[in-house]
């Protein structure tokens, strides 16, 4: 039974869940916050333009599948902007009920919560360090400077030690305001969703490009909020995905960790 297993689980399901009665008084803009987040006084790394793989769908719909064999190689900086670019970024700004930036995911009330931040290992004209995408310059922003240490990433995803061999790893945050002032508590759906959505295009996009993908939804979200400078009553931590190259070529084997990992996976 739903509600006697799992009473958090479905408390928020219940209380999140829309009759008429509780319909009213919302979509009232009296707390709307900006779509874009950008630091103007931050140190910034322009990205190459994307260019998104010309493969066909079906190819990169084959060829995704999650890696827990990373070879310790880099990605390219260009690679690591089009997926950014193919996950969450600016593809045109239209004339919509005044000027609208068009990006590659529905959004509910075309509000777009998410922002998206690289921890970078191993990317190639790139400093190791934390970084924010600004889609709408795609560029990004300093966060951390400094190299990550080596195990730190594991740690903070649940201690999975093949995270340590990823050449970097995006995160996906919510600027939760940007939904709930206008949805309510309901809006808290709409962003998870909206997270899966991201996270999927950024790995069809990985698969076209021949990289390796795995999505992260564990990890400790006070460690990964403090390392992103992020202020919990305004910015969540919801999804992760690691990208890299696998070391062997064979997708099941790749999906397998190394007998090396699975002896200290900790979690």
């Amino acid at each position: 039974m739903f509600r006697r297993d799992h009473p958090v689980a479905w408390a928020y399901h219940r209380r999140t869940s829309r009759w008429p009665f509780n319909m009213h008084g919302l979509n009232e803009a009296t707390r709307e916050t900006p779509v874009f987040k950008e630091d103007f006084d931050a140190t910034c790394v322009e990205l190459p333009a994307p260019r998104l793989p010309d493969v066909p769908f079906a190819s990169a719909l084959a060829q995704r599948s999650s890696c827990r064999r990373f070879a310790p190689a880099p990605i390219e900086c260009a690679e690591l902007g089009t997926a950014l670019h193919a996950g969450y970024g600016v593809l045109e700004r239209i004339e919509l009920w005044g000027e609208f930036c068009a990006r590659p995911v529905p959004s509910g009330g075309g509000l777009y919560p998410l922002e998206l931040y690289v921890l970078a290992q191993r990317v190639q004209q790139l400093d190791g360090g934390v970084y924010h995408y600004v889609p709408l310059g795609h560029r990004l922003e300093v966060v951390r400077p400094d190299a990550l240490p080596a195990h730190l990433s594991s740690e903070m995803f649940l201690g999975q030690p093949y995270l340590v061999q990823a050449a970097a790893i995006v995160v996906i945050t919510a600027v939760v305001e940007r939904s709930l002032w206008k949805y309510d508590d309901r809006g808290y759906r709409y962003i998870v969703l909206e997270a899966g959505h991201v996270a999927q295009n950024i790995n069809l996009c990985a698969a076209g490009l021949g990289l390796a993908s795995l999505n992260l939804g564990g990890f400790f979200d006070e460690d990964v909020t403090a390392l992103l400078k992020l202020d919990p009553d305004r910015e969540i931590v919801l999804y992760g995905i690691a990208l890299g190259h696998s070391e062997v070529a064979d997708r099941l084997e790749s999906r397998q960790p190394s007998a090396a990992d699975q002896a200290v996976r900790r979690y």
